[in-house]
């Protein structure tokens, strides 16, 4: 036993798990600087793993996370059917400091846009763009967005913060409005289950976290061969069964 502990030690002091770049994909000074670091480890044969995001030029030992871009191809056909094939549709955008806060909000919008010009291409894709570093303007902007736009009755969210506009909408009242977004943040779940979120599509993070150290302890102690990229399946939640989720993954 005292020997597996060890080990284990040795696996946090020598192996690193990264959740990984999800900024600087979009930013080529910090790229390049988080490249520099990866290279150091390289250098120094420690091993590490990305989880939730992949950035496959840096070569990590393996990567657990979803395939954003069909992530957000599945989140486009789930969309139209939510809302009923509607001739509109927004995409809340969280933008940080002038870019997509992540490359897996650019990866899974790519996605969706590939899946709307292939089946819906008349469909008309509008833009909200909420800005992380000035929250306080987000009642403003959303309230600006259905004075101008009361046609459009559904939406989707690419980041883990749907729960801005689901409290909007709980907040206005406005049951009218179908929306969808990603993550399991407490306030996405909250609204999920009040009504004004739809669906939001799950990512596992407690399984990458432990299917990253697993890997690792394959590597560094049993000498085996590592799977280099791990796509994690993409989980559709509805308030149906949106409890047996969490009670299947609670610690």
């Amino acid at each position: 036993m005292k020997k597996w502990i060890y080990n284990v030690l040795f696996i946090l002091c020598v192996a690193v798990v990264v959740y990984a770049a999800l900024k600087i994909y979009n930013q080529k000074e910090e790229y390049k600087k988080a490249e520099t670091e990866y290279e150091q480890l390289q250098k120094k044969e420690i091993p590490y793993i990305f989880i939730d995001s992949n950035v496959p030029s840096l070569r990590p030992l393996a990567f657990f996370g979803q395939k954003s871009e069909q992530s957000g191809y599945f989140a486009a056909r789930m969309a139209m059917m939510l809302g009923e094939k509607p001739k509109e549709i927004v995409v809340f955008r969280q933008i940080n400091e002038g870019r997509l806060g992540s490359n897996q909000q650019e990866n899974r919008e790519k996605g969706f846009r590939k899946y709307m010009q292939e089946h819906f291409p008349d469909c008309r894709i509008v833009e909200l763009n909420l800005y992380a570093k000035r929250p306080d303007e987000d009642e403003i902007l959303l309230q600006h967005f259905f004075n101008e736009h009361p046609q459009i009755n559904c939406g989707i969210t690419f980041n883990s913060k749907v729960y801005i506009v689901g409290e909007y909408l709980l907040k206005h009242n406005k049951k009218d409005f179908k929306l969808m977004g990603y993550d399991l943040l407490s306030r996405n779940v909250y609204c999920l289950k009040e009504g004004a979120v739809d669906f939001l599509i799950a990512q596992q993070p407690s399984v990458q976290g432990y299917s990253g150290v697993e890997s690792l302890c394959n590597h560094l102690i049993f000498k085996k061969e590592v799977k280099q990229c791990n796509y994690m399946p993409i989980t559709l939640l509805t308030i149906e069964n949106i409890d047996f989720y969490l009670d299947a993954y609670k610690k």
